[in-house]
Formats: structure tokens, C-alpha cells, sequence
């Protein structure tokens, strides 16, 4: 009987820069996809040189311990469409997302039969990992441009559709390293509704439900901007200046702290010192 779940469950999400097997993130999707079968398939759709990137993340996937790795061999959309490809997908427990531009990868895959298979394997179960612009387009509002190291300007910042995987947030990845917390400000005062999660380099989250946890070296950035009090946003022309944005909130998480996506608070009982001192 497929077992079904809430949008949310079993999604391993990297900031990048994960290049070393023995990384806890990449530990983590050997460990979750040899938990649930075994077979992991790479889509290097977003990259603009897919062979060499799936060769690489199979190389860093297999030393990792996974043994039954096959490439999704996406170049275009009417790639997404065909027998072969769909049949690439039976029997995985694990989907990776690589690097490089997410619309390309949407643009590819979106509303097709690939992609409705890999909704079919995340509900029943599986695992789908995502880095980079793999993390970026997991969510239902994905963030697609927008300068890193720079003041944020209304005009500056680009928003799609993404996968649907996860509600309610818009994921950044890089995210200390590229300078990008202005923009992602800047898409949170845009829709306050949703949560703005920021992932640094060597760093994932892990999302079960809608409690996610941080594995990894860096940071994890959380904005909420349901507080916010004022943004130049709701009365500047498109294309005005600088941007203003008074009330956000951001959290900052570290290795093994996490985090309520429902409450929008963090879960203090999951920090070592809080559970020591207890």
C-alpha cells in the first residue's frame, strides 16, 4: 500500500559546495537512499553541461556508499516526455537535483510525465535532494535572480514556479558565501506569507513534516516576514530604488538545531546546550 504524507517529508535540501563524500550531507542521502531501497537517480537538467556534472555528483554519491546510481539524461523538454526516461525512475528511492540554473531545469521537467513520476516517488516514500539550483526550485515559489553583495532593489529580483515539493518557503542556497540575505529580504517582503530559508555552502537541511533540521558546517538563515510593519514595496513604482523593509525576523541555526515551519519558531529543546543543562 503506497503511504502517503504531508508536502514536506523526506526532502534533503544543500547549499552547496559539497564537493567531499565524507560531508554529513552527502553521508545523509547515502544513508536515507540505502534505507529505502538503494537506487538513486541524478537529474543534471539545470546544469548546461549535464554529462560532466552527473559524472561528478555519481563519482562523490558512489564513494559516499551508494551502489545503484542511474542518470536521468534530460537535454530537452521532449526528453521529459519519453518511455525511456520514465522508466529511468521505476524503482528509485532517491531523486538528486544538481546545480546550475533552476528554469532551465522547471522548464524542462515542469508538468510532465518525469515530473509527475518524481511526485509519485517523493509521496510514496522516497527521497528527493536537491543543491544549489536544485535546492532553489524545490519549492512551489522558487527564487530564480537577483544580485548577491548588493543593496536590494525592487527591480533586481526574479521569482517562477517551482516543483511543489515544499510549501510555504523560498529557499537561497550559497547563501553567506554569495552575500545573498538582501535578496531573499527582498522576495520575503514581496510575499510575507512565505518563509525565507537561506543555506550556506557544505550545509543542508533535512525536512520531515514541517520540522526541518540543520546537518553540516555553516548556517541556516530563517526570515519570517509575517511581522513586518512597513516595506517601500507597497507604495514604490516597479523599478524605484533601494528597498526599505521594517519588522523581519531571522533565525539563525546551526548543526543539529531545527526548526517548526508551521509555528515558524525554533524547537529550543533540540539545541545540545538547552537538552544538557535540562
Amino acid at each position: 500500500m503506497t503511504r502517503r504524507r504531508s508536502l514536506g517529508e523526506g526532502l534533503l535540501i544543500l547549499g552547496g559546495g559539497h564537493d567531499e563524500p565524507g560531508g554529513s550531507a552527502v553521508r545523509r542521502i547515502a544513508d536515507e537512499t540505502r534505507a529505502r531501497g538503494g537506487k538513486l537517480v541524478i537529474c543534471a537538467s539545470s546544469s548546461s553541461e549535464p554529462e560532466e556534472v552527473a559524472r561528478q555528483h555519481a563519482e562523490m554519491l558512489r564513494d559516499a556508499g551508494v551502489e545503484q546510481i542511474e542518470v536521468l539524461d534530460l537535454r530537452i523538454r521532449e526528453d521529459s516526455l519519453s518511455d525511456a526516461s520514465i522508466r529511468t525512475l521505476d524503482g528509485a528511492s532517491a531523486v538528486f537535483l544538481t546545480g546550475g540554473d533552476q528554469l532551465r531545469l522547471t522548464a524542462t521537467i515542469g508538468d510532465t510525465p518525469v515530473f509527475r513520476r518524481m511526485h509519485e516517488i517523493y509521496a510514496s516514500g522516497g527521497i528527493v535532494a536537491g543543491t544549489s539550483s536544485g535546492c532553489a526550485a524545490i519549492p512551489e515559489t522558487m527564487l530564480t535572480d537577483g544580485p548577491g553583495d548588493a543593496a536590494p532593489r525592487a527591480d533586481e529580483i526574479g521569482m517562477a514556479p517551482g516543483l511543489g515539493l515544499l510549501s510555504g518557503v523560498i529557499l537561497d542556497s550559497h547563501f553567506a558565501e554569495r552575500g545573498r540575505i538582501g535578496r531573499l529580504i527582498l522576495a520575503v517582503s514581496q510575499n510575507p506569507k512565505n518563509l525565507g530559508i537561506g543555506v550556506d555552502e557544505d550545509t543542508a537541511i533535512v525536512v520531515r513534516g514541517r520540522a526541518l533540521e540543520v546537518i553540516g558546517s555553516g548556517s541556516v538563515y530563517v526570515l519570517d516576514g509575517s511581522a513586518i510593519r512597513y516595506s517601500s514595496l507597497s507604495g514604490q513604482p516597479r523599478g524605484g530604488g533601494v528597498v526599505s523593509t521594517f519588522g523581519v525576523t531571522v533565525h539563525v541555526l546551526a548543526d543539529g538545531d531545527r526548526f517548526d515551519l508551521e509555528s515558524r519558531t525554533p524547537l529550543v529543546e533540540a539545541v545540545p546546550e538547552r537538552r544538557a543543562s535540562g
